[in-house]
């Protein structure tokens, strides 16, 4: 998907039912439209989201689709940005998928591997590492809360990073890739550094952790805004899982307890949101799919690479976020 804007790219209707409490029956189905017609709103609509991602100091990416009509948008769109912790929308949609073919149970209990929990001790982010759950657990923590020893449990449930791609590969999805584990992923993000504290006689030394960027142009466990979004479009609309699983997937994602403050930061109250965020060094991500009022539903991806702090990221998630609701909630 290498242009940053199109329209009518027909993708059919969803046949799961409405995101979380409050959104109505399925939508009629609607043709697609016009290109003649949307163009010309597409390219100001745009036109309004590139000068808000330009207003600030960090390098951001969107793509969004509105999963009834198909018309799309995007700004830096086919760039690739670090996924962070959104990959666990794939790593739980791949395990669903095995559940659903039999192979893997929400009821079954999964721990990590020996290799796993060498990887994972001394990670403060990875605290369950000696704990075995259920699948149904593991991927009610990995998407609520973002527990990252859940996902690298289920990805080895999965068969790892290659299994993970390969499934990626088969439901079409181009421009994301997966490179290695959350915990090989933080090791990769921090290092160890000596530092001197306390006073006088109790000045002492110890050893710390301290965020290290990735190197410049590193593609590794990144996506393109427009990937993700076409995966969460096609999630939803039930091209990849069965109508159980897609419901199952997104209830959870209804729930997400991280980024309060960034897809859902402006938007009305009660606004049916399932997302998941991705946090690392200098990262800040969100994806989702929004119930709109005229409804519609909409997939959106939005990433941030760069200088200007957690809060000044947050609001930009949640100001782009905003155009696009008032966008296409008023397009019939």
């Amino acid at each position: 998907m290498k242009a940053v804007l199109f329209a009518a790219v027909a993708v059919a209707m969803f046949g799961t039912q409405a995101i979380g409490a409050g959104v109505g029956p399925e939508p009629a189905r609607l043709e697609p439209p016009s290109i003649a017609r949307n163009a010309p709103t597409l390219a100001m609509l745009r036109s309004k989201l590139d000068a808000e991602a330009r207003s600030g100091t960090a390098r951001v990416g969107l793509a969004a689709i509105d999963i009834t009509t198909g018309d799309m948008v995007s700004v830096n769109g086919d760039q690739h940005f670090p996924m962070a912790s959104t990959v666990k929308v794939a790593i739980a949609a791949a395990f669903l998928h095995g559940v659903q073919d039999g192979r893997l149970s929400l009821g079954a209990l999964y721990g990590l591997s020996s290799e796993q929990k060498r990887l994972a001790r001394g990670l403060g982010d990875m605290r369950l590492h000696g704990r075995q759950l259920s699948g149904a657990e593991l991927i009610d923590l990995m998407l609520t809360r973002s527990d990252n020893t859940s996902a690298d449990i289920l990805l080895g449930a999965i068969g790892g990073t290659r299994a993970l791609g390969s499934w990626l590969q088969q439901a079409g999805i181009s421009g994301q890739r997966v490179d290695r584990s959350i915990a090989e992923l933080l090791r990769d993000h921090e290092e160890k550094k000596r530092i001197r504290v306390g006073r006088g006689r109790r000045r002492h030394w110890i050893t710390v952790s301290v965020p290290r960027a990735a190197p410049a142009g590193d593609r590794r466990d990144s996506s393109t805004p427009e990937a993700m979004a076409a995966l969460l479009a096609k999630l939803r609309n039930g091209e990849l899982l069965d109508r159980q699983r897609t419901a199952y997937l997104f209830e959870i994602m209804a729930r997400c307890r991280t980024g309060p403050y960034r897809i859902r930061g402006l938007l009305p109250a009660g606004t049916p949101v399932a997302h998941k965020t991705g946090t690392m060094n200098g990262i800040t991500d969100d994806v989702g799919v929004i119930g709109l009022p005229n409804g519609h539903e909409l997939a959106v991806a939005i990433f941030e690479t760069g200088a200007g702090g957690s809060h000044a990221h947050d609001r930009k998630i949640a100001q782009l976020t905003r155009i696009l609701y008032d966008h296409f909630g008023a397009t019939s």
